[in-house]
């Protein structure tokens, strides 16, 4: 539910949304989301792509807010993605990326040969508070899930120091090194929010070599996610 491709910055040059799902179908990973950062095409694609496949792609996108959190954000369909896409467009500074320093932004197209390469600054802060950010996510219909909270950088402890308990969020994602150090299970909350990881994948052998495997609930697809989190955020708070 956190992976990265060749269009982040970050992410290894080679990761095409097809070599993603291939990576994922090999590992036996049931649900996936690609969550680049401030960017929606590979996401697109990676849904397009896995019609008529075993394995399910939730549209997905890693936001930078205001303040800069990073938020992952998950949508039902990809014309709400869309229309997150149109926020970010409207929201993020035009600044050239510097690939020299950041690295390379890379868009593969339908039969998974490069297409071009995005010249905007992806990995900058959108001119959107975290609130108003979680908000819209959720005017859309998404789910909106703070990323690696307990991180030194771009997290919500290292920007706003603490978990507001009465935020707006649907869960909180914990880094994978926290997860498996402090066992946890998915069912389990922090500050009445449910807690969720990923693999937070950058290169090829990151994917599928960490996942959450669901025992007492079935989530296959967003839908069924979005309940069981909202059940769990409710049944905390009450």
């Amino acid at each position: 539910m956190h992976i990265h491709s060749a269009l982040s910055a970050c992410g290894a040059d080679i990761l095409s949304p097809q070599i993603i799902l291939k990576q994922a179908e090999k590992k036996k990973i049931d649900i996936i989301a690609i969550t680049d950062h401030n960017a929606i095409e590979h996401a697109i694609l990676a849904y397009m792509l896995s019609k008529g496949k075993s394995i399910k792609v939730i549209p997905g996108v890693e936001l930078t807010t205001r303040e800069e959190v990073h938020l992952l954000a998950y949508f039902p369909d990809i014309e709400s993605l869309q229309k997150i896409g149109e926020v970010i467009e409207i929201n993020l500074p035009k600044l050239k990326n510097r690939a020299s320093f950041f690295g390379h932004q890379l868009i593969y197209d339908f039969e998974g040969q490069l297409e071009r390469i995005d010249q905007v600054l992806r990995q900058n802060s959108l001119n959107v508070d975290l609130e108003s950010l979680v908000c819209i996510v959720r005017e859309l219909g998404g789910i909106a899930i703070p990323a690696h909270i307990e991180r030194e950088r771009f997290s919500l402890i290292s920007q706003l120091g603490f978990i507001d308990s009465q935020a707006d969020f649907h869960a909180v994602e914990i880094s994978k090194y926290n997860w498996k150090k402090k066992q946890y299970q998915l069912g389990d909350s922090l500050q009445g929010f449910p807690v969720i990881s990923g693999s937070d994948s950058h290169f090829l052998d990151d994917i599928g070599n960490f996942f959450i495997e669901t025992t007492h609930e079935e989530i296959k697809d967003f839908f069924s996610l979005k309940k069981y989190l909202e059940h769990k955020k409710y049944e905390k708070h009450c």
